[in-house]
């Protein structure tokens, strides 16, 4: 008779330990695809963060050449304006 409830204790313990290890696996695997997709979305925020610094070091060029002075000459000339006279600029004095 003891051996077997000792047998069967046995039995027991390697059941546990099967449905532990099963339990260990499903945990891993789930850990691995939640890793997974954090990744991926770490890879598109940082894409997205590349794209936008190339954007803004594109539009920071263009902004320099439309305020360049040659630039704004041209423009001034298109639209018929003239360098003022001595005479023609008022300061505002701000207190």
């Amino acid at each position: 008779m003891l051996q077997r409830t000792s047998g069967r204790g046995w039995l027991l313990v390697l059941a546990w330990g099967v449905i532990a290890c099963m339990s260990m696996g499903l945990v891993l695997v789930w850990v691995n695809i939640e890793r997974m997709d954090t990744n991926y979305f770490i890879n598109i925020a940082q894409n997205t963060l590349k794209e936008r610094k190339s954007l803004r070091a594109k539009l920071q060029v263009e902004r320099e050449r439309l305020l360049s002075p040659y630039e704004l000459r041209r423009r001034a000339e298109e639209f018929g304006m003239k360098e003022p006279k001595p005479g023609q600029v008022r300061r505002l004095q701000v207190n």
